[in-house]
């Protein structure tokens, strides 16, 4: 089809004589013919050589539209419609051109129906190819910019899937659900039978909590024996239960269990493995405040242990806050790209440092009180890499509508699980990085919520450095 059209325009071309009007030229390999947006002065016919036609655009990126050879010809259209020239035209190797000028070129029209015939058709085909490379790229962007449900089947599938191999062959792994299938061989009593026996002096009560919380609040006599340091501290409170009169026949009640219940069946069972009888734990886990005397002391804030630069970068979305009001800046694609990495880089930053430690992460969970036992070790398994999987996706460029959109209701949650923690007065740290953390307070909220909205602007407005068909999608493609 190619060779016909060709063969039919050297046809149309040598029966014109344009030698006798035009004005013969040589150009030499890379040398510019013509340039986009100059006024049309020449209409060209190519007799020997190749040259390539392209656009480019303000920031200087070009698009090659085609190649033409020898019989090809160019320029007739700026010249039609006295328009500027809408393309460039530069040799690719030494060619050798007719240049025709504009009243040359007008004479030809007005007295050869046939080269007026064949540039009318020309057009004609260009216009039909361009208007269906126009449909089909604004139905490609639509769907590209659209979120489809297979984008979140994707990026959490692929964090299930990895959590789940990476646990398996982890040294530090843990059980998917804890306690899952394990009968509990610790009895339980009620509160009231606690209460009898504190009263009578026949128990010993032992708080299995971090510090934090014992020294917050805790039962009036309780000793502290915190479960996550068990190994450490079990001489010590072995010695003062041997010291402690007629311990042999007094219960041990080992209280501190949550929503989550990990605490205090954990440390009574360990217990049991010492050798220690009596051991028991309350029923209504939850009511020894109601049913015991308290005491304790002014909940303190935890010290501030440094997340490094991510910790820092966490700042960055508050202060863009700011230009965020600015509309221009608001709805500049450069800001969702600037924003994608900043969010990028935090995530996968948090996500390394809890992902080879899921049961320091599991404890962090424990401590906010919101999860329950069975969702625990799933939600410290699969989040961190969640975190790593749609940070890598927005740094990327990759489906960044819906990571955003993930991005977001991570931080919807962590929003919701500080302003709890911070209602409810409990002394810990965000658990942002395994054991490192900043306390938790309306600062930590406030940079969140900063990522949030950040969350929102990628939503809107990027355009920019996507993962388009066929590579990368380096500006907004306005249709």
């Amino acid at each position: 089809m190619a060779e016909e059209e060709k063969r039919s325009t050297d046809r149309v071309v040598d029966g014109l004589k344009l030698c006798q009007l035009g004005q013969e030229v040589v150009v030499q390999a890379g040398e510019r013919i013509v340039t986009q947006g100059e006024t049309p002065e020449f209409f060209y016919v190519i007799q020997a050589g190749r040259v390539k036609v392209f656009r480019e655009s303000v920031e200087g990126i070009r698009t090659d539209l085609t190649e033409l050879s020898s019989g090809s010809y160019f320029g007739e259209v700026a010249l039609v419609t006295g328009q500027p020239r809408t393309a460039s035209v530069e040799a690719m190797e030494e060619a050798r051109l007719i240049k025709v000028s504009k009243d040359e070129f007008d004479h030809l029209l007005d007295h050869n129906p046939q080269l007026a015939r064949h540039i009318i058709h020309q057009l004609s085909q260009w216009l039909v190819v361009g208007d269906r490379r126009l449909e089909s790229e604004v139905v490609h962007q639509v769907k590209l910019r659209q979120v489809s449900w297979f984008d979140y089947v994707l990026m959490i599938g692929l964090s299930i899937i990895l959590a789940l191999v990476v646990n398996i062959y982890n040294d530090n792994r843990i059980p998917l659900i804890h306690g899952w299938g394990q009968k509990s061989d610790v009895p339980e009593i009620t509160l009231t039978q606690a209460r009898e026996l504190y009263q009578k002096n026949g128990a010993i009560v032992v708080d299995a909590r971090k510090s934090a919380f014992y020294n917050q609040q805790h039962i009036k006599g309780a000793t502290n024996l915190p479960l996550i340091l068990f190994d450490l501290m079990y001489p010590l409170f072995q010695f003062t239960v041997a010291q402690t009169e007629g311990a042999k026949d007094k219960t041990i009640i080992v209280y501190g269990g949550s929503f989550s219940r990990r605490f205090d069946l954990e440390l009574a069972r360990l217990l049991k493995t010492k050798g220690m009888e009596h051991v028991v734990t309350l029923r209504d886990y939850q009511g020894w405040q109601q049913a015991f005397p308290l005491e304790g002391q002014e909940p303190k804030t935890p010290p501030a242990l440094p997340l490094g630069i991510p910790g820092y970068m966490e700042w960055l979305p508050v202060g863009i806050f700011l230009l965020l009001l600015i509309p221009p800046i608001w709805r500049s694609p450069y800001l969702a790209v600037a924003g994608r990495i900043l969010l990028g880089f935090i995530f996968v930053s948090f996500a390394l440092s809890k992902i080879m430690r899921p049961a320091v992460f599991a404890l962090n969970v424990v401590d906010y009180g919101m999860m329950p036992s069975f969702g625990v070790n799933l939600w410290a398994l699969v989040l961190p890499w969640a975190e790593l999987v749609v940070g890598l996706f927005l740094i990327l460029g990759i489906r960044t509508r819906a990571a955003a959109t993930l991005i977001a209701a991570m931080n919807i949650i962590f929003i919701v699980g500080l302003v709890d923690a911070i209602f409810h007065h409990l002394p810990i740290n965000c658990g942002c990085v395994g054991e490192v953390g900043e306390p938790v307070n309306w600062w930590k909220v406030t940079k969140n919520a900063g990522m949030l909205v950040m969350c929102v602007q990628i939503f809107l407005y990027d355009r920019l450095f996507v993962l388009d068909r066929g590579g990368f999608t380096l500006r907004d493609r306005q249709i």
